[in-house]
C-alpha cells in the first residue's frame, strides 16, 4: 500500500497539440512514422536533458519531478524549501514550461496546459492531489495554445514575483505563462531571439496556409500568431519572414 504524503507544490499539466493527428497518420501507414518517432524521442528526453543542465549543488528534490505519458508532460515542484530559503518553486516550474515550449516550437509544435498550486503527492510514476486535478482541468478546458495559471497560482505568482517578471503575463484577459520568453531560448549567440521568432513565424504561416487543416486547428495557429506578434512588439524586435 502506498504511503501517500501530500505536499504544497506547483503543478503543470502540458499537452502537445497535433500529436493525435501524427499518431493517426502513422498508424494508417502514412509518411508520419518517422515524425512520430522523432516527436516521442523529443518528449521523452526534453525534461531529463534540461535536468542535466542544473547546477550540481541544487538539491535533487528541488528539481521539478516529471511524468511523461503519450503527448502529455506532468511537472511539479515544491513551493518553498527550508534547504534553500530563496527557492521559489512556481518560478522554477514556469521556467521549465517555457524551455519545453521553445523546444517544441523549434520542431513545429504548440503546447497547451494548466498550472496550479496546492496539495499533491508526486512519485516517479504517479501523481495525485487537488492541485494536479485543477491543472488537468485547466488544460482540458483551454481551447487555445496557452498555459494558463489557476487563480491560486496567479495569486502566488504575484505575491512572490510581482508584476514586473514577464515569465507570466496577462494576455487576452487570462494570466498565462509567457512561453515565448526570449531568455530561455536554448541559444545564447547574438540575435538568437530574432532568429527564433522568425522561424516560429514561418512555422505559423505555413500552418495557416496548410489546405488540410480543419478550422479549429487553423484558429489555434492564428491565435498564436497574434500572441507572437504582441511579444515582438513588446520587445521591439525586428523580424523578417
Amino acid at each position: 500500500m502506498p504511503n501517500i504524503k501530500f505536499e504544497d507544490r506547483a503543478v503543470a499539466f502540458i499537452d502537445v497539440l497535433g500529436f493525435k493527428n501524427v499518431v493517426d497518420a502513422a498508424g494508417q501507414g502514412g509518411n508520419k512514422h518517422a515524425e512520430l518517432e522523432t516527436l516521442i524521442d523529443l518528449l521523452e528526453s526534453a525534461v531529463p536533458n534540461l535536468d542535466g543542465t542544473v547546477d550540481h549543488t541544487v538539491p535533487k528534490d528541488l528539481i521539478p519531478k516529471h511524468i511523461y505519458i503519450s503527448d502529455s508532460i506532468i511537472l511539479s515542484a515544491p513551493l518553498t524549501s527550508s534547504q534553500m530559503p530563496s527557492y521559489r518553486g512556481l518560478s522554477i516550474l514556469v521556467m521549465r514550461v517555457i524551455q519545453i515550449s521553445h523546444l517544441l516550437l523549434s520542431k513545429g509544435y504548440l503546447l497547451r496546459g494548466g498550472i496550479s498550486v496546492g496539495s499533491v503527492w508526486h512519485t516517479d510514476s504517479n501523481i495525485v492531489g487537488p492541485a494536479y486535478q485543477e491543472a488537468y482541468q485547466i488544460e482540458t478546458n483551454t481551447l487555445v495554445p496557452r498555459v494558463e495559471l489557476s487563480s491560486s497560482a496567479k495569486n502566488h505568482w504575484i505575491n512572490t514575483e510581482g508584476h514586473s517578471n514577464k515569465m507570466c503575463l496577462d494576455y487576452m484577459a487570462r494570466f498565462m505563462v509567457n512561453v515565448l520568453h526570449d531568455y530561455y531560448i536554448q541559444d545564447d549567440s547574438h540575435g538568437a531571439a530574432e532568429r527564433a521568432f522568425e522561424e516560429y513565424s514561418r512555422t505559423i504561416d505555413s500552418n495557416l496556409r496548410a489546405p488540410n487543416h480543419p478550422e479549429p486547428v487553423r484558429y489555434k495557429w492564428w491565435w498564436f500568431k497574434e500572441y507572437l506578434e504582441s511579444e515582438v512588439e513588446r520587445n521591439d524586435y525586428i523580424i523578417h519572414t
